[in-house]
């Protein structure tokens, strides 16, 4: 057996503990109103289903995929209108390559990209009841 394969549910666990640290990041990222699940439809849905089955600990909503030395984060985010959605998209894709750094993911190359799904007003709280 390689050393790839005995390490493969170690990574797995690291990787999913790396997407929940990011998910969180990226939603105190000035600009972001919500984070979007960016892992693959399919792959998303058999998450979802094991994690209300309680087989799975809860993803973060970060796609990390890894391949040899590379770590591909690919990540989804609502921006709000009042800021320009490039300058938000940029600056989470910086919050993104500072956290992978901090966190040390064991990466020879770090590719990132951050899609804007959605440009809506942030979210306000109702107003109080009369």
């Amino acid at each position: 057996m390689s050393d790839e394969m005995v390490d493969a549910p170690e990574t797995a666990e690291t990787d999913q503990a790396l997407s929940r640290a990011l998910t969180r990041a990226l939603r105190g990222t000035p600009g972001v109103v919500d984070v979007f699940d960016a892992h693959p439809v399919v792959e998303a849905a058999v998450t979802l289903v094991a994690e209300g089955l309680e087989l799975a600990e809860p993803t973060g909503l970060v796609d990390v995929d890894r391949s040899g030395g590379l770590l591909s984060v690919a990540a989804h985010v609502a921006t709000d209108v009042a800021v320009p959605t490039p300058q938000t998209l940029a600056r989470a894709a910086d919050l993104v390559r500072q956290t992978v750094a901090e966190l040390g993911a064991g990466a020879d190359e770090v590719v990132v990209s951050v899609t804007a799904r959605l440009v809506e007003a942030p979210l306000e709280a109702a107003p109080p009841a009369e």
